[in-house]
């Protein structure tokens, strides 16, 4: 794995962890002012940073036991997928995702989800 590989996988690494921890403003500083984040093939996205922020705020004040647990990673160039299962909380039913991360200048300038 080259050096960029493993550097884009540990802004993730820490990304996952911000997710895991409810915190939206270190979760939104991972990503480029411009960056956009969304669910793939549809005109459901967020665009920019302050956007993911507010969003990821929303999110962990409804769901504050969140958690995403990395099942598969793959790295290659600007991009690394991750298989990921997500969970509300304890007792609710998880679901899977998979999360497509594109790297510009060491943050992810767009994230595509997929989800079942």
């Amino acid at each position: 794995m080259s050096d960029i590989h493993r550097s884009n996988s540990a802004v993730i690494d820490d990304l996952v962890e911000a997710y895991n921890t409810g915190d939206a403003r270190r979760f939104a500083d991972f990503f480029a002012e411009e960056a956009v984040h969304g669910v793939l093939h549809s005109d459901q996205y967020l665009h920019g940073r302050d956007a993911i922020h507010a969003r990821y705020v929303e999110v962990f004040a409804m769901h504050p036991q969140n958690r995403s647990d990395v099942v598969n990673r793959m790295a290659f160039g600007p991009f690394v997928l991750d298989h990921e299962t997500v969970s509300r909380s304890p007792d609710s039913e998880p679901f899977e995702v998979v999360a497509i991360y594109t790297f510009e200048d060491g943050l992810i300038k767009r994230l595509d989800f997929v989800r079942t």
